[in-house]
Formats: C-alpha cells, sequence, structure tokens
C-alpha cells in the first residue's frame, strides 16, 4: 500500500479550502425528498438504490490536495449522480497520519453533504494494525463503552495481535493482522467506528472479517462490535443510522441459532462488498466476462436472513468491485486463478482501451441487472494500481481529463450514461471489435484466423474449433426487465462446399428453455459465401438469441450481427 506523506501544516490548509468549498455549494445544495431519504432503518428499495449507484474510490481524501482536485471530484459526484462513495476515508497501515486524514475526511464530507446531503459516504477499517497505533492516544469515552476503567494510555499494536503469532508482519514490518478477540482490537474499531460516524460517515466497510476472526466462534466477538457501533450511529449517527459490510459472506448474528429458516437467521451486515471475479476468456486475449459460480463469486449466492435494517432478504444485497491487491503478478499476459491476464481486476480494467474499459462497464452492469436483483456493480472511480502503473498514471481515475487530472481515464461520462434511464428501444450493432456485445459464448468459440480477403473483407468473424454444440449468444438490454427483441439481422459467411455449415438459431424469454426459430435466410449479391439471416415476429417475451455453429470446425463465421430491441410492459 502506497503510503502518503504529508505534513500536519497541511491539514490546516486544507481545512480552510474544504471550508471554501461547502461554502460554495451551501444554500443551493439541498435537493427534493427523493427515493434515497431515510433517517433511522432504511428500506429494502432505499438500501438497493444506493448500491445501484456507488462508486469505489480508495483514498479519494488523501489525493486531493489543492482546491482544484476537490472540485473536480465535487463535480464528478454531481454530475454522475453518485450516492455511495466506497472507500473514501481510510488508513491502511499508514496510521501515523490518521488525525491528517480525520480531518481531511470530515472537511470533505460537509463539502459534499453541502452539495448533496443525500449522499452516503463510506470509511474503511481493515485487517490491519502497525506499531504506529501505539502513538494514538485511547479516548475516555472508548473505555467507558466498554465498561472498562479508565486509563491514561495509547492504543497498544502487540496486545492487537494473535497470540500464537499468526500473521505477524503480515503486510510488512510492524504491520500485522489483528485478532478481533482481544479487547485492544475491539476498542481501536469501535474507536475508529465512532470518529468517522461523528465525522458524518454512514457506511463502514470492514475488509476480510474471517481473517481477523479466525479465532472467533460464530463470530460472537464481532457481533458485539458491530451491534455496539450500530448503537452509537443510532443515536448520533447524521441520519441515525451506519450501513456495515465486509468481504465476507457467512456472517450471523445468532451463535445459538441451527434453524435452516432464512427469516429465523439475523445477518450481521447490510450487504456483501466482494471481488468481481472476472473470468478470463482463453482464446480472446485480455478479455473478460462475468459468470455465475466461476471460482468463489457470490453472484446468487448471498445468505439471507432477518435484515438488520428490519426486513427478511431472501439473499443479502452485495456490491461488486474491481479489487486491488497488488497490481500484477508478475507475468502480464498470462492468466492465474483470481489474476485475469496476470493482474488484479482494476489494473487488468486500466490497462485496456479506452473503448473496450467503457464497454465492458456496460455490459457487467447489464449483466448484473439481467442475473441478480439484488447485486450491484460498484462503478471503478478512483484506485490504486500497485506495481502494474499505466504509463505515468499509479492510480486509475474515472475523471474526465482536466488541468488537475490531466492524464485520467475518462470513463465518468459512461458512468453517468449507463446510470441515466435506459432507451426503450434500439439497435445493437456488433461486428466483433470485442466480445461485450455478447452475452455468452461457450469454450471453443475463437475468431477465425483466414484471411480477410477471402470473407469480403470482414476482419473479425467468430467460429468454432470444435463440433461440439459451440454457440454464441445475444440478449436485449435489461431496461428494468422489459427489454425484448425485435427484430436481428446476421452476417454469415458459409463453406460453399459444405452443406451442413447452415447456422442453427434458437430463442428464449430466460436463458434457460430454448426453443428452435427459422430465420429468413438468402445469399448476398455482393459474395456467393455470404448468407445472410434475418429475424422477427418472436414469440411473446423473447430475450435472447442462440447462434449454433454447425458440427463441422469453422464451415460457418458469423460476421456483423445487428439486433433490434424495445421496452414494452409484460
Amino acid at each position: 500500500m502506497r503510503k502518503w506523506i504529508i505534513v500536519v501544516a497541511a491539514a490546516f490548509l486544507l481545512a480552510g479550502i474544504w471550508a471554501m468549498t461547502a461554502d460554495k455549494f451551501r444554500g443551493g445544495g439541498k435537493q427534493a425528498v427523493s427515493g434515497y431519504a431515510f433517517d433511522g432503518r432504511m428500506s429494502q428499495d432505499t438500501l438497493n438504490r444506493y448500491l445501484s449507484r456507488s462508486v469505489q474510490t480508495t483514498y479519494l481524501f488523501w489525493e486531493n490536495s489543492d482546491p482544484e482536485k476537490m472540485r473536480e471530484w465535487l463535480r464528478f459526484i454531481k454530475n454522475t449522480g453518485a450516492k455511495h462513495i466506497g472507500r473514501a476515508a481510510m488508513i491502511w497501515t499508514e496510521f501515523e497520519y490518521d488525525e491528517t486524514m480525520f480531518a481531511n475526511a470530515g472537511q470533505m464530507a460537509e463539502a459534499v453533504h453541502a452539495q448533496d446531503p443525500e449522499v452516503i459516504l463510506q470509511a474503511g477499517i481493515f485487517e490491519t494494525t502497525a506499531k504506529s497505533v501505539n502513538d494514538i492516544p485511547i479516548p475516555a469515552w472508548v473505555f467507558e463503552e466498554f465498561g472498562l476503567p479508565r486509563e491514561n494510555r495509547n492504543f497498544k499494536y502487540e496486545a492487537m495481535l494473535y497470540p500464537d503469532g499468526r500473521y505477524l508482519d503480515n503486510w510488512g514490518p510492524g504491520q500485522s493482522v489483528p485478532d478481533i478477540t482481544q479487547t485492544e482490537t475491539q476498542l481501536f474499531f469501535f474507536y475508529r467506528a465512532k470518529r468517522f460516524i461523528d465525522l458524518g460517515y454512514e457506511s463502514i466497510h470492514f475488509g476480510q472479517v474471517r481473517l481477523v476472526g479466525e479465532e472467533d466462534t460464530s463470530y460472537a466477538e464481532w457481533n458485539r462490535l458491530l451491534k455496539r457501533i450500530r448503537a452509537y450511529a443510532e443515536e448520533r449517527g447524521r441520519r441515525h443510522n451506519v450501513l456495515l459490510d465486509a468481504h465476507t459472506n457467512e456472517v450471523y448474528d445468532d451463535e445459538d441459532s441451527s434453524s435452516s429458516n432464512a427469516s429465523d437467521r439475523k445477518l450481521a451486515f447490510d450487504f456483501v462488498g466482494y471481488p468481481a471475479r472476472v473470468k478470463p476468456l482463453l482464446h480472446f486475449p485480455q478479455e473478460t466476462k462475468l459468470e455465475i459460480d466461476y471460482m468463489d463469486s457470490i453472484y446468487r449466492n448471498t445468505i439471507g436472513g432477518l435484515h438488520p435494517q428490519g426486513w427478511v432478504a431472501s439473499n443479502s444485497p452485495y456490491l461488486i468491485e474491481l479489487d486491488n491487491y497488488g497490481g500484477t503478478n508478475g507475468t502480464p499476459g498470462k492468466s492465474e486463478p483470481f489474476w485475469p491476464w496476470g493482474y488484479d481486476e482494476i489494473a487488468w480494467f486500466a490497462h485496456q482501451s479506452d473503448d473496450y474499459r467503457r464497454s465492458w462497464l456496460a455490459y457487467a452492469y447489464d449483466w448484473m441487472e439481467t442475473n441478480d436483483p439484488n447485486g450491484h456493480i460498484q462503478m471503478p472511480a478512483y484506485r490504486t494500481l500497485g506495481y502494474a502503473p499505466v504509463g505515468s498514471n499509479k492510480e486509475y481515475n474515472a475523471l474526465m481529463s482536466s488541468k488537475s487530472y490531466p492524464s485520467s481515464f475518462g470513463d465518468e461520462e459512461t458512468i453517468k450514461a449507463i446510470w441515466e434511464d435506459a432507451p426503450k428501444s434500439g439497435m445493437i450493432v456488433d461486428e466483433h471489435k470485442d466480445l461485450t456485445r455478447t452475452y455468452k459464448l461457450s469454450r471453443r468459440v475463437i475468431y477465425d484466423q483466414r484471411p480477410s480477403s477471402s470473407f469480403g473483407g470482414d476482419e473479425k468473424r467468430l467460429t468454432n474449433e470444435s463440433g461440439n454444440n459451440e454457440y454464441v449468444i445475444y440478449k436485449a438490454p435489461f431496461a428494468s426487465g422489459k427489454g425484448v427483441l425485435s427484430s436481428f439481422t446476421v452476417e454469415a459467411w458459409l463453406a460453399e462446399s459444405d452443406p451442413s455449415a447452415d447456422l442453427r438459431f434458437y430463442v428464449s424469454s430466460d436463458d434457460d428453455g430454448y426453443e428452435p426459430y427459422t430465420p429468413g435466410k438468402k445469399t448476398a449479391e455482393s459474395a456467393a459465401n455470404k448468407t445472410i439471416y434475418t429475424g422477427d415476429h418472436f414469440p411473446k417475451g423473447t430475450k435472447y438469441l442462440k447462434i449454433r455453429f454447425s458440427d463441422n470446425p469453422g464451415a460457418a463465421q458469423i460476421g456483423k450481427v445487428t439486433l433490434n430491441y424495445e421496452s414494452i410492459d409484460e
């Protein structure tokens, strides 16, 4: 984790900057009550609305060291309509800068909430401790909360560690994984949570809860701590609530319960925050897809129960993120488990072209909407690239390029467009520049490598390298579940000497049961080996189009695909 050297004097300078920025937006900043309003417990719909407009801005407040950069981030939040700002304030192991961080975090919270009081800012309390915590005094209110005698002392690093030496120096010399069963760890975590809540933060991410709780049977100590934090937020929080999440999808607050009925079990966290687990596509360098049950992904797999906000969830809400864990495994271009094309997730994303990144975000958002109503993609906005910088960029930054951020990645407008209301009808054109317009494809589908001169100059064509029922699936945009296909045109190249080279078509309303569909078919005037397939008047509710190759590998190639769609009430 990158270390930041910030002198204490900067805190006083920043205090004035944030005050000026907040004053600029104060007065005209309040908005009408909307679906994001709450005070106290939050409805299921409201929570999902917030998660559906979440961005990841790790270490945001450390980075904004001048007024222009701060204004750029305020502009980004307003322009995109972001409502949940993830990991905005946090320390990894550099606790020597704690007071500067808290000062900056509070100043920007004031400015953000002056601009839009509905925004939820998220802090992070992670699976880390370091020797520098020895310099942090423990306020009397921490001891009082735990019913302990007041002491005039600082936190003790050694008292937070696993007694058996487990994970000592795990993050570097003097930087270790704490043990939640140690009272000192609980004191430290509560101290941090209270300070964030006092600054107006209404969401806290706790990272790898299992790693910190390996000796915590049934997560009993974790649950006691979380209850303390919730109780404080209910009384003193900005809107009398705090959302708590972690990288863990197994924590209940009922250690004595053996019931299999979800409504009888109490969820400890409000939602799960988890890596996307993007799947590299073997035959398509640098490309990835999302897939249910790939590795340890959580799509459709979050636990259910009585939610902390008071309603029953069949499955916990969750956010997927493009996670960072070092940047690269040392072999860029070669995929290994958890390292798509040799990178961590955010570094893989940052190393793609502008067009691919933006198309991939649209694909991922639609995929999530289609596959799990409980899940949402947390849009990447600011995150370290670790040991995999892109040129001079050591961080991924979604902002539009500006004087303050001249080398930004510029994905801001794409995020905004994705979140805006989807068009009720439209056209999708796939010329195979990449695979973001395909929904699924089977394992042995590849790009045909033969010269384009034999195929009318068509540079990119999909074909099969095996005769084992290989296929490609397209779909209508989700459009709140109302998007359906209205017509299609598929340009294909068929081997003239092989009468079995014909493509087969199937349609479905749910990507489960497919029925055969007979398209219109004609030979193109421009080439004898080019065939045009067309289709319309599908069964009611058709959303998916499956194109199956013949059993003769390479006998058919799919060129340009055009889909028309519309949104209807079902």
